[in-house]
């Protein structure tokens, strides 16, 4: 009996000593949790801009500093309505208001497109020989031209083997052509392509004053017929670039073809 008194005598006073230090415990205030920096959101407003003249998304972009910041505050633009909706306090209502009122304002009109006229560009091809043989008759604008060959090149007859004409645009402009031409008395065919890309014209029609072809390629091949055969007679091909004023003719270049020579003479025309 004795020792179960001792015992009893011992947890009571344990429990003594802990009972402090559980109640303290127990009524000690809990850890209160970390105020979020952010005020209520109870005192925002809520208001959907329509958007006339720009870009809502764009916008948005710009209007962005002008919100509180605030946790709740919301700025969202929707492309398909042209709205802006925002939701915060008043007094940013009131400056995201008055800074769309300045900013959605129409675009200035961009100045019109000047308006370039269409260019005319004419390549004559000619033969020249030392052969009497019937040829195409040259046009009358390529006298002076044939005068000054008939100076520079030890050849006696020049002869128009064809003439290509066509018309195209200033802008994005180019030619293209290609074909088979032959002299009257089948003394020689060729088969020829011409192409060229023009440049880009100035900034004013009114500086407009010559045409400039960027690689300017044109390639024959030469043949001859002799008693119902055909003889191939070589290639010849002439590649450059070069700028030509309007009006102007201009011999772009010659190449040999065994016996004979062939000259390509370019001219060019704004049309007015």
């Amino acid at each position: 009996m004795l020792t179960n008194a001792i015992k009893l005598i011992a947890i009571v006073a344990f429990a003594l000593l802990l009972s402090p230090a559980t109640f303290a415990q127990q009524n000690q205030p809990q850890n209160r949790q970390t105020e979020s920096q952010f005020v209520d959101f109870s005192g925002f407003k809520g208001q959907i801009f329509d958007i006339k003249n720009r870009d809502p998304q764009e916008l948005v972009r710009i209007l962005h500093p002008l919100g509180s910041g605030f946790k709740g505050a919301m700025m969202q633009p929707n492309g398909e309505y042209r709205t802006i909706t925002v939701r915060d306090f008043p007094e940013n209502l009131a400056t995201i208001a008055e800074a769309i009122k300045r900013l959605d304002v129409p675009l200035a009109p961009k100045p019109p497109r000047p308006t370039f006229p269409d260019i005319e560009v004419i390549a004559h091809i000619l033969i020249a020989s030392n052969n009497e043989s019937a040829g195409n008759p040259s046009p009358p604008g390529l006298a002076d031209v044939i005068k000054q060959l008939q100076m520079t090149l030890n050849y006696k007859n020049y002869q128009l083997l064809t003439s290509v004409v066509q018309r195209t645009k200033f802008e994005n402009g180019s030619i293209s052509a290609n074909g088979t031409a032959d002299m009257p008395d089948k003394s020689f065919s060729g088969k020829y392509m011409l192409q060229s890309a023009i440049n880009p014209p100035p900034e004013k029609p009114t500086d407009l004053s010559q045409i400039s072809f960027v690689n300017l390629l044109f390639d024959m091949e030469g043949f001859r017929e002799d008693a119902n055969r055909t003889y191939g007679v070589g290639n010849t091909k002439i590649n450059t670039k070069l700028s030509v004023r309007d009006g102007e003719k201009v011999v772009v270049g010659t190449a040999s073809l065994r016996d004979k020579a062939v000259i390509l003479v370019l001219t060019t025309k704004i049309l007015k």
